[in-house]
């Protein structure tokens, strides 16, 4: 029969909670080099797949176990140099913010925020962190 102590479960303690954390991290990086691998063999393939496609003239085609199809979608880049600040200004000048995506490049506002003491529109806030080393 099991006695009472056996059943309880163990201690938590800073100590094995920071073990915890080591250990689920490495599996994290180890996860991380093999999802790296993976992504290069992926579009490796994805490659050779879209170019055998457009030389055999086919958009849509199936194997044993899945289906591929090939489609073209539009996307945008900035003109160098001068095309970011020509966007920005057109999208001002024709009241369409909804053309542009809203995000804080927190770096740069930290540090113009320490050289300013405060950015208008902006409030800062404390984010906690566990910082993990290796022994």
């Amino acid at each position: 029969m099991a006695t009472v102590s056996a059943l309880r479960k163990p201690k938590v303690t800073v100590g094995s909670l920071i073990d915890q954390l080591h250990t689920i991290r490495s599996q994290k990086r180890e996860l991380a080099v093999r999802e790296k691998e993976l992504t290069t063999e992926y579009e490796a393939t994805e490659q050779q797949l879209m170019a055998l496609m457009d030389a055999e003239g086919v958009t849509k085609s199936t194997g044993k176990t899945a289906t591929a199809s090939l489609s073209t979608v539009q996307t945008f880049n900035f003109i160098p140099e001068t095309g970011f600040d020509a966007f920005f200004a057109y999208a001002a000048k024709i009241k369409r913010p909804d053309l542009l995506q809203r995000r804080i490049s927190v770096p740069a506002v930290r540090e113009l925020w320490s050289m300013k003491g405060a950015v208008p529109g902006l409030v800062p806030f404390e984010e906690k962190k566990i910082g993990l080393r290796d022994l």
